[in-house]
């Protein structure tokens, strides 16, 4: 697919390949390639009738018409600056980075790289991660081969989307170039304008717009376009999400609800998730993901599990600001509090606090363009992701699962109670063991998904609970994302923040069941949020 578009009075075209773009300019450059415009070193203004050009090699390749700066805990993948004078590669006759400005002011509303164009140095190493405050980038000034013929410069990212300035003389001409090139001067590269924001939509890169899940949903996920272009470290790997898609950031803690003195990342009770000598069942045992009822609320690549190992044990991450300590179900003594305390425990950085400091959960902390509920000690908005914690207590045989009702920013932090989970349905299924079957509401009716052995086995037993606990994380997180904003139910039966049972959504109050004539132990368990939860999702 092209797309042509003037700059400068030049016809660019733009061909949408690999999910980006690739830019291909009608000047002088490297064959089948794009090429790097020179700017104005003041202005940023790109000159497209200058004679000197850059390419950018990795691997042996030109991939000036594709790359995009990269960073990951490991660090970033390096890329080669090659010059060229009328197309012909030429070696300058002096290089430099240009450096940052001192101490850059990010006042929220402008970025300080680009007027006049100073290589980057953002916050952090992503929007979410990292506290680095240096120059985003690395740049030997000292040739080294790219090819068998050309010689090109490394430049390194240490930054998940920052941007490269480099001044060359060339020919006894000096030139300054912006790498990625970015016409239109607002920190986002061409290439990803090109398929993340159509019809200008990104002009600015403070705009927030993204469409909810269904008609009627409020916009906004509370991270600005730039900032979902320079992106996010998500389980130890760099995204850059879509402007035109809301995302949902989800932590999960488990296990907790433990003895004094148990280690959460050695206990083997938890049923999310174990080390591997372990001989408990992790949940769900179907192959199927943890969250693939939370999935349906928006589609499954914008809801990013954060410091997730599946099937593993998880406790604190650095991918958001994380303040957690403990759960505890029961009154513990923990020091320094002189007494027993309960619920949820966090550290300000010093102390131990049973209160969340304000900026636990926030996942913009690196923001450029910050947007959310202002964090009172520091002036700047944030924006927050949800966590869930598994709690494996018995005392008590319920509730399954406890959550705010409201957004993320609010004071939301989710349990499930997995144990009292896998009690109740192996006290449902034992009641005379008959075959289990599995229904989920799909296009308006009940549809059955699974049927077991007569009687009943571990695996089948299995099968349910895993539907369960699937289940019982949606409506918590529902919760914490106010799908259910209003009480409901009748002037005899209340139903709370919650669908009447047997509606057929994630928000229902519980699960169905239903022995029927035929001998099955019918399990009614919701699967998918019908379009009035959607309609509700908020996320400030």
């Amino acid at each position: 697919m092209e797309k042509s578009m003037k700059i400068n009075g030049r016809v660019v075209i733009a061909v949408m390949t690999l999910g980006l773009g690739a830019w291909i300019g009608s000047g002088a450059g490297h064959a089948d390639a794009g090429v790097i415009f020179p700017v104005d070193p003041s202005t940023g203004a790109l000159n497209t009738g200058a004679p000197a050009t850059v390419s950018l090699f990795q691997n042996g390749r030109d991939v000036t018409d594709k790359w995009l700066p990269a960073w990951t805990p490991g660090g970033g993948e390096p890329v080669f600056v090659v010059f060229n004078v009328q197309g012909v590669v030429t070696a300058p006759t002096s290089l430099a980075l240009v450096p940052p400005p001192t101490n850059p002011v990010f006042n929220g509303t402008t970025n300080p790289f680009l007027v006049p164009p100073k290589t980057s140095a953002y916050p952090g190493n992503c929007t979410n991660y990292g506290s680095d405050t240096t120059a985003d980038y690395d740049f030997n000034t000292t040739a080294e081969p790219v090819t068998a013929s050309i010689n090109g410069f490394r430049l390194t990212p240490r930054d998940c989307g920052g941007m490269a300035v480099v001044s060359a003389t060339l020919n006894g001409a000096s030139y300054t170039f912006i790498v990625p090139q970015d016409t239109n001067l607002n920190g986002i590269p061409d290439i990803w304008e090109a398929v993340f924001c159509p019809n200008d939509s990104c002009h600015t890169g403070r705009e927030d717009n993204d469409p909810g899940p269904s008609a009627g949903s409020p916009p906004g996920d509370g991270i600005a376009a730039f900032d979902e272009y320079r992106g996010f470290i998500v389980s130890g790997v760099h995204i850059s999400t879509d402007p035109r898609q809301r995302d949902l950031f989800v932590h999960l803690v488990n296990p907790q609800c433990l003895p004094v003195g148990t280690a959460p990342l050695t206990s083997t009770a938890s049923l999310l998730g174990q080390p591997a000598v372990s001989p408990l069942t992790v949940f769900p045992t179907d192959g199927s993901s943890l969250f693939t009822n939370l999935d349906s609320l928006i589609s499954g690549s914008q809801i990013h599990l954060l410091g997730y190992v599946a099937g593993g044990t998880n406790y604190t991450t650095p991918e958001w600001v994380d303040r957690f300590v403990l759960y505890s179900e029961q009154a513990i003594v923990l020091p320094p509090f002189p007494n027993p305390v309960s619920g949820f425990v966090y550290t300000d950085g010093t102390n131990l606090t049973t209160t969340a400091p304000a900026d636990d959960r926030v996942i913009n902390q690196n923001a450029v363009f910050p947007i959310g509920v202002t964090n009172a000690s520091t002036g700047r908005p944030m924006q927050k992701g949800l966590r869930l914690t598994e709690c494996v207590d018995t005392s008590l045989s319920s509730p399954f699962g406890v959550a705010g009702l409201g957004s993320p920013n609010g004071p939301d932090n989710a349990l499930i109670y997995t144990a009292r989970i896998q009690n109740y349905i192996n006290n449902m299924i034992t009641g005379g063991n008959k075959p289990v079957r599995y229904l989920a509401f799909q296009n308006g009716s009940w549809a059955l998904l699974y049927t077991g052995a007569n009687p009943a086995t571990q695996d089948d037993r299995n099968k349910i609970i895993s539907k369960a606990i699937q289940f019982y994380i949606s409506m918590e997180m529902g919760h914490s994302v106010s799908l259910t904003p209003s009480l409901e139910g009748t002037n005899r039966t209340s139903y709370g923040y919650h669908h009447a049972p047997g509606t057929g959504s994630n928000l229902d109050q519980t699960i169905t069941t239903k022995l029927d004539k035929s001998g099955f132990n019918n399990f009614y368990i919701p699967l998918f949020y019908n379009s009035g939860d959607q309609a509700s999702f908020q996320l400030d």
